[in-house]
């Protein structure tokens, strides 16, 4: 009997769409997990349903209990030591209540698989980024939804959950440069629901463009482990997909902030940048140590002569999935 354990799991970069709507196809997704900003939770055994909240993150107590009704209100102490920021793009949510569930399954012995916890807790409505990087870290590349009707709902079935239909990991000299514009937040689940669940073609001309970026352009980079070509492909998706959504957020990227934080990295040397998600989190993509230093200290500086304030992180890729340690 398990009576305590730990899970340790950390944020995503949603990296874009290759696939908008296309014959009842929406929404195909490209993300990577990163090691910060991380998760860490203790569930415990308990005569009662419990939950602390050690981080500064008010959302942190209300998604505790949510999964705990959602599986079954089991009697479990849930402490959470460290969590993502919740509406700047990082996956916070699904990372969260990730991480809780599979503390109560293994605490409980409930014999979930990964993908069956997403399920009980409606992950996985739009994207299977989140939950691939949860189970196993890396470069993910998912099916998209098969959409039934007009409206996406959250899948039913794991079958229903958006597939991944190829992963890679990284090598660890492939640096991320996070920036996190202090003061914005992108949108909610609620609000993201409204423009999503009715998903539109894209324009034809934008969908080929993402087609053949990613079949000629992303994988074969990939492939060949060459960083400069999966920077620009990926530079040319986030530029691709912000075109489509601008619409609704008033442009290609989610405010001024990120949009120069994300053209400051590529005038220092970024081989690559995007928004993730809604934003406002910029990324940049960077080969080895002393050049991410230095590109992101003159980011920094661009940032700060703007009057912007933001939070800095360099982040490896985490090629692996959540970590549980039993106790």
């Amino acid at each position: 009997m398990v009576n305590k354990v730990t899970v340790e799991s950390a944020a995503r970069l949603h990296l874009g769409f290759y696939n908008i709507m296309t014959e009842n196809i929406a929404y195909g997704s490209l993300g990577v997990a990163i090691n910060y900003p991380k998760v860490k939770v203790n569930v415990l055994r308990s005569g009662k349903v419990c939950v602390e909240n050690k981080t500064s993150i008010k959302y942190v107590e209300e998604q505790a209990y949510r999964v705990i009704n959602m599986l079954g209100s089991y009697n479990v102490k849930v402490v959470v030591k460290d969590a993502v920021p919740r509406h700047v793009g990082l996956g916070s949510t699904t990372q969260l209540m990730l991480s809780i569930g599979q503390g109560i399954n293994i605490v409980h012995n409930l014999h979930y698989t990964v993908k069956e916890l997403a399920v009980k807790l409606r992950r996985g409505t739009v994207s299977g980024i989140g939950i691939a990087a949860f189970e196993k870290g890396g470069f993910i590349v998912d099916s998209g939804r098969r959409v039934k009707g007009k409206t996406i709902e959250p899948p039913k079935t794991v079958e229903e959950l958006p597939q991944i239909i190829f992963r890679k990991n990284i090598p660890r000299n492939w640096l991320f440069l996070v920036i996190i514009p202090k003061g914005i937040r992108g949108l909610s689940e609620r609000e993201e629901k409204t423009i999503l669940a009715t998903p539109e073609p894209a324009q034809k001309s934008i969908q080929m463009e993402l087609w053949k970026t990613m079949l000629t352009h992303l994988l074969p980079s990939l492939a060949r482990n060459d960083i400069v070509e999966f920077g620009k492909a990926i530079t040319k998706i986030q530029i691709l997909t912000g075109s489509y959504f601008a619409k609704y957020q008033g442009g290609i990227f989610c405010c001024e902030e990120t949009e120069y934080a994300i053209n400051s990295m590529l005038k220092h040397g970024a081989l690559g940048a995007g928004q993730s998600s809604w934003g406002p989190t910029a990324y940049g993509i960077v080969l080895g140590l002393r050049k991410a230093r230095r590109v992101m200290e003159r980011t920094r500086k661009d940032m700060e002569r703007k009057g912007y304030e933001a939070e800095y992180y360099i982040v490896n890729v985490r090629n692996s999935g959540a970590k549980v340690f039993y106790e």
